[in-house]
């Protein structure tokens, strides 16, 4: 199923406009790139002599790289826990908080990182600007780090749905994570609250909090242990298929979960076996809301082959149980859709340094239900990301990931999201970036003729006028098409704002 015709023609429209602003921001710097003291690095190449054709420069010009990059090394320590790729994509239909270019950055670069926790390169410019990146508060051993999001902004479609009324908002993001400055181990923890909310009808509000924690072990050279923890609160979006309330504040939906892994490397093989649980929980004015209430138990095992080579092979496999609150008690109308379930995937893990560094996996997964009358919920599985760095001033994010997810629609197994997206940023100051994103879903319930598919669009530019603070500014446009009866909507949002951090 595509998108309907006036809904690619709006989305083509806004791109083109997007990437010609984008373009001509580039060609201007381009121009001011010549008298740069700072030389950029040769595009990507797979050739082994990647210095050939670079002119040198002189040793004043190296000086002042090598003392630039000095400052920015000693702000780099401070790195809070962000959420993984996966999550960061699957949320397509809530009204999440937007990832930022930084953190979808240092999330693929952990996906990356070796079983062993070798220091990764700092090369890859991560989208953040130089005067204001954040050094956090020394408190004996850990730091805090402080930050403010505060703006206003406008919609064309307040509601996100077919006809929906235009409205002003205000918008709030505040957040402190604490992070460990040990020589060994690593913890870190964050909590965040956003809101964003709407001056005609509250009801529409969005409001978001989420907490992150992580805790490294280095148990010896080449064996670690990982435990990760979180937390988010959100609304489901009107449109959603899921979604059953016609007015009023949508249903909230929170998710709990944790993780353990224990990696070590043997020779050129590293293994890593782990444990995971993921309970959702939903809440709201519809009686059937509870009913989608789960926990999911999951088991896994990956082996990696590292040999020094570029492409690094995987194979990764499980198990899972997804248990459902909600029990029939006999009641022969009632679905029962707890499910056990595997998963099989294999995949290259990418390392040319700040070039190129990522992975990507493809597999299967399956979850049989105790039901007989509904269908398995299974489906083909891709995850990954890469990040490309073709100069030390541009930055490219590549993301896929796929999600299976609870469902109390009558005759459905569930759902199977696939999201993925690209994303540019590139440095045209030290204090000022500006970033574009282009990003799509596709959602298929199992068992039901529903499809949902959206497209979205963004630009922002960040400006740090001092230390501690900066300008915000962002459009973004979405394109939501559904195989359910006037669920279909296009939107556009801009908002600008001042960000406070420390």
């Amino acid at each position: 199923m595509s998108l309907r015709p006036q809904n690619q023609k709006s989305l083509l429209t806004k791109s083109c406009l997007t990437w010609g602003l984008v373009l001509g921001a580039l060609s201007v710097n381009g121009v001011v790139a010549q008298t740069s003291p700072v030389e950029f690095r040769q595009s990507f190449s797979l050739e082994d002599n990647a210095g050939e054709g670079l002119e040198l420069v002189s040793e004043s010009d190296l000086e002042a790289f090598e003392s630039l990059n000095e400052a920015e090394d000693e702000k780099l320590l401070a790195r809070p826990p962000v959420a993984t790729v996966r999550a960061q994509l699957t949320r397509a239909n809530r009204s999440a908080r937007a990832t930022k270019f930084s953190e979808r950055t240092e999330a693929v670069m952990r996906l990356s990182q070796p079983a062993n926790g070798a220091e990764r390169d700092e090369g890859v410019f991560d989208g953040q600007t130089v005067q204001d990146r954040p050094v956090g508060i020394h408190m004996g051993s850990l730091r805090l780090l402080p930050s403010l999001d505060a703006g206003l902004g406008w919609t064309d479609n307040a509601e996100q749905v077919r006809g929906g009324t235009p409205d002003g908002f205000y918008g709030l993001d505040a957040a402190v994570a604490v992070i460990s400055d040990w020589d060994r181990h690593a913890l870190g923890v964050e909590l965040r609250g956003s809101l964003r909310a709407f001056f005609d009808e509250p009801d529409n509000n969005q409001p978001v909090v989420t907490g992150l924690a992580n805790l490294r072990l280095d148990l010896g050279g080449s064996t670690r242990a990982d435990f990760e923890g979180g937390y988010s609160f959100s609304r489901e979006q009107r449109a959603s298929a899921e979604n059953e309330v016609a007015s009023g504040p949508t249903n909230s939906v929170q998710e709990i979960e944790g993780s353990f892994s224990l990696s070590r490397q043997v020779s050129v093989v590293q293994l890593r076996g782990g444990l995971g649980i993921n309970r959702s929980v939903y809440d709201g004015q519809s009686s059937g809301s509870g009913q989608r209430d789960n926990t999911v138990f999951t088991s896994s095992l990956r082996a990696s082959f590292d040999n020094g080579a570029m492409f690094e092979p995987y194979l990764e496999g499980g198990f899972l149980v997804r248990k459902y609150d909600h029990d029939c008690n006999g009641d022969p109308t009632c679905l029962d859709r707890t499910s056990g379930g595997y998963s099989v995937q294999a995949g290259l893990r990418v390392d040319r340094g700040p070039k190129l560094r990522g992975e990507f996996g493809v597999g299967w997964r399956a979850e049989y239900l105790d039901d007989a009358r509904l269908d398995a919920l299974q489906g083909l599985i891709f995850d990954g990301a890469f990040v490309w760095s073709p100069t030390r001033r541009d930055t490219v994010t590549m993301s896929g990931a796929t999600s299976f997810n609870a469902t109390n629609i009558s005759g459905a197994s569930g759902s199977i999201l696939y999201a993925g997206d690209v994303r540019y940023a590139r440095q045209i100051t030290q204090d000022l970036v500006g970033d574009i994103q282009l990003g799509y879903t596709y959602r298929t319930y199992q068992g039901v003729d529903v499809v949902e598919q959206e497209a979205s669009g963004s630009i922002g530019l960040v400006w740090a006028f001092a230390k501690d603070a900066a300008i915000l500014s962002r459009y973004t446009f979405q394109a939501f098409d559904s195989s359910s009866a006037e669920s279909d909507y296009t939107s556009s949002l801009v908002e600008a704002g001042l960000r406070i951090r420390r």
